[in-house]
C-alpha cells in the first residue's frame, strides 16, 4: 500500500469512532517500524481468503512472542496497512486479512502442533519453529539500543 493510500484510509477512519486507530503506527521509531515490517514480510504471505482464526490482535501477540517487543494493536494495524494488507472489514476493531502463515503449522505433526499451542508459541513466525532469524535478532537489538541510549542488550529468542 502506498503512503497515500495509507493516509487516505486513516483519514476515512478519523471520521468514525474507530478504536485502535492505525495512524498510531506513525508514533513508532524507525527501528521499530523496520523490525515490524521485516517480521510481517517474513511471517505473513497473501492468501486467496481471509484468515478468520487470526485477527490483527492475535497477530500482534505473535509478533510480540517472537521478538519480545511490544507494539499496540493500533500500531500493528497500521503496519499491516503499510505492508499492503487491507482489512476485510475496516469497521471492526480487530481486523482480518487475506493472509496465511509463511511457515504453516499444519505441516507439523499433531503432537508438535499441540505442544506449540500449549506453550503459546506463535502461529505466525519469521522462521520455522525451532529456528532463529539472525536478522530479526539484529533488528531487535537496534530497537533495544535506541530505547536504552545506545547500550546493547541480548535478547533470548
Amino acid at each position: 500500500m502506498s503512503i497515500k493510500d495509507y493516509e487516505r484510509l486513516c483519514s476515512e477512519l478519523n471520521n468514525t469512532r474507530h478504536k485502535d486507530h492505525p495512524h498510531e503506527y506513525d508514533t513508532l521509531s524507525q527501528e521499530e517500524k523496520d523490525t515490524l515490517q521485516y517480521w510481517i514480510e517474513r511471517a505473513i504471505q497473501p492468501a486467496p481468503k481471509a484468515d478468520e482464526r487470526h485477527s490483527s490482535y492475535g497477530l500482534k501477540h505473535d509478533y510480540e512472542r517472537e521478538t519480545k517487543l511490544y507494539v499496540s494493536h493500533a500500531q500493528f494495524k497500521g503496519a499491516m496497512l503499510i505492508a499492503g494488507y487491507q482489512p476485510t472489514e475496516k469497521g471492526e476493531q480487530s481486523w482480518h486479512f487475506k493472509i496465511q502463515p509463511t511457515y504453516d503449522e499444519r505441516r507439523f505433526s499433531h503432537g508438535v502442533a499441540r505442544q506449540n499451542k500449549v506453550a503459546r508459541l506463535p502461529t505466525y513466525r519469521s522462521t520455522p519453529q525451532g529456528e532463529q532469524d539472525p536478522q530479526v535478532n539484529s533488528l531487535v537489538q537496534k530497537v533495544l539500543a535506541s530505547h536504552r541510549g545506545g547500550d546493547t542488550y541480548a535478547v533470548m529468542m
